[in-house]
């Protein structure tokens, strides 16, 4: 007689269970079915490792979706696959090579290929039973991966005619860049993180202002406040003889809608090549630009005596260096939201590139549309709100990597 069990084993019953679901083939969908259509494509993980818990909880959404719509006389499909996550998986594998003492330089192009092919053979192998072991009801004769033929070939079509509507281009556009991973990262790659620093003050002739990136400074090209505001009216239009650590340099004092006049002292510095605010100004106002950071995250020649130093010791040095001149009124401590690489965790560069862009607004635009019009529903509603603000506020979509 067999021995009866102190306590339910799940893993026993699930894996019977679900071997039966998908040897009777009930998670396929029929091209030919009349029943009416209802699809979900799964959101790729990526080849990076294993599923987390926010996997578990997205995937079992889908899932109750799904299976709803099947025993609700629906041709449900849902199609599963994993994404080849080229750079984060580059990340890993250089890390692995640094564990046995090499670089990919030292293995060369096809090794490090062959590398991370068997690499996204293991991880992707284990991605699958994971889902599997969590009961997903995906067709898995459909399981695609994100370098599979057809879906290549669906990518450069996609790029081809987005390309001849005029909605992809190249341009020279301020981006997110990592000096670690040296490339590009979109907005959604960049994770925000609560740091203290300090807020400078600092003179700039009769006016002061406020920035935690003092090193900065050496590429402004001008001086801003709000148009409205009645403290500075006085010097819009003008140009102002300033004092700073490379000699007295000129810059005119503009107006512009973009400054916050409660923030700081109402004025801010303009420096076009190091970040997106100020890139924006910039155009609106034909500034010209100076990079005083390369994509390196070192001063550059036109840092002057800085060339070179890491953009974190020249932070340090021009501080001390303006402390000397007299040019600083006083520090105070300040956190901030401070944009770190998702790979690397290395502290994001503003820096202006040339990349290739996807002109996201008229995509925005009709997507709010179906919003505004209740052809799509977004619940709980607050969160409408929030929609409306991306979709308002969206910024040209970088779709190059390095």
């Amino acid at each position: 007689m067999a021995e009866i069990a102190d306590r339910y084993d799940p893993s026993i019953v699930e894996s019977r269970w679900y071997r039966e679901w998908e040897e009777r083939g009930l998670f396929g969908a029929d091209p030919a079915s009349p029943k009416p259509p209802y699809c979900i494509v799964i959101p790729p993980p990526n080849v990076t490792g294993s599923l987390h818990w926010g996997h578990a909880l997205n995937n079992t959404l889908q899932d109750i979706l799904i299976r709803y719509k099947r025993m609700d006389g629906y041709n449900a499909l849902w199609v599963p696959g994993t994404d080849h996550a080229s750079i984060a998986v580059h990340v890993i594998l250089e890390r692995q090579l640094a564990a046995e003492g090499k670089t990919r330089h030292d293995i060369g192009r096809e090794a490090f290929l062959e590398r991370a092919w068997k690499w996204k053979e293991e991880s992707g192998g284990t991605i699958i039973r994971q889902l599997k072991r969590l009961g997903a009801s995906c067709d898995w004769s459909r399981e695609r991966f994100t370098m599979d033929p057809g879906l290549s070939r669906a990518v450069r079509e996609t790029f081809v005619r987005l390309f001849e509507e005029g909605l992809i281009y190249q341009d020279d556009y301020i981006v997110n860049w990592c000096p670690s991973c040296q490339t590009v990262l979109s907005d959604l790659e960049v994770e925000r993180e609560e740091r203290d620093t300090d807020f400078v003050y600092i003179k700039y002739g009769p006016l002061t202002l406020g920035t935690v990136r003092p090193e900065t400074k050496l590429g402004d090209t001008a001086v801003a406040v709000h148009p409205k505001d009645k403290r500075y009216a006085k010097y819009v239009g003008k140009t102002l003889e300033v004092p700073s650590v490379e000699g007295t340099i000129t810059l005119r004092v503009i107006a512009d809608s973009a400054v916050d006049p409660k923030f700081g002292t109402g004025v801010i510095k303009v420096t076009p090549g190091h970040d997106p605010i100020d890139f924006e100004i910039g155009r609106r106002h034909n500034l010209p630009t100076r990079t005083v950071i390369g994509f390196d995250g070192r001063m550059t020649a036109e840092a002057g005596k800085y060339a070179g130093l890491d953009r974190f010791e020249a932070r340090k040095r021009i501080v001390e260096d303006m402390q000397q001149l007299g040019l600083i009124e006083r520090i105070e401590p300040y956190r901030h939201s401070v944009g770190l690489c998702y790979r690397s965790k290395t502290v994001v560069e503003p820096l202006i590139s040339r990349q290739w862009y996807v002109n996201v607004k008229p995509l925005a635009e009709v997507a709010t549309k179906a919003v505004r019009g209740r052809r799509i529903k977004i619940l709980p509603r607050p969160w409408v709100k929030t929609y409306y603000h991306w979709m308002d506020n969206i910024r040209p979509w970088c779709i190059s990597r390095q």
